[in-house]
């Protein structure tokens, strides 16, 4: 796979979650996640990138796939962890609960087959329907939200 197609996959994996964007498998279901969260605490969180510029484009599929789903939902915990505020509006805390479903539900047997068949489109169409205009609805709150301030990196607060 080249390095084009991989950046693609990985760029894709983020929207799917925290979309779509965005960790340890088998998390706890979204609805589970705290809805106090502090404006401060859920941006960072929010703003947070998965950890795919690591991913090795020379690694085998399922090596590739491993490492995306990981990045994947090592964000979403983070996410989950954090909670929401509680002053998000419903169809938002929605979108926010079916990411971390989605990001909970990822296959790395999927995964490695989307790799494999060079499906730049599998990533994308892991949320639909109603459950992509929640998340649609997540996202465009949680810019709005947050503002247009950049993710802060390793160790940096958001103040």
């Amino acid at each position: 796979m080249t390095r084009s197609r991989m950046s693609r996959l990985a760029a894709l994996a983020a929207p799917a979650v925290l979309l779509a964007s965005l960790t340890a498998c088998g998390g706890d279901d979204g609805s589970d996640a705290p809805d106090g969260a502090s404006k401060e605490d859920f941006c960072e969180a929010y703003q947070a990138e998965p950890a795919l510029d690591d991913i090795d484009p020379d690694a085998s599929p399922r090596e590739q796939a491993e490492a995306i789903v990981g990045a994947v939902q090592e964000a979403t915990d983070r996410l989950a962890e954090v909670g929401t505020p509680d002053d998000i509006p419903d169809d938002a805390r929605e979108g926010f609960e079916t990411i971390i479903d989605v990001a909970n539900d990822l296959d790395v047997d999927e995964a490695e087959q989307a790799i494999e068949e060079q499906d730049s489109e599998y990533f994308d169409n892991l949320v639909t329907g109603d459950d992509r205009d929640k998340s649609d609805a997540f996202d465009e709150w949680g810019d709005d939200y947050c503002g247009d301030a950049e993710a802060p990196t390793d160790g940096e607060s958001t103040e």
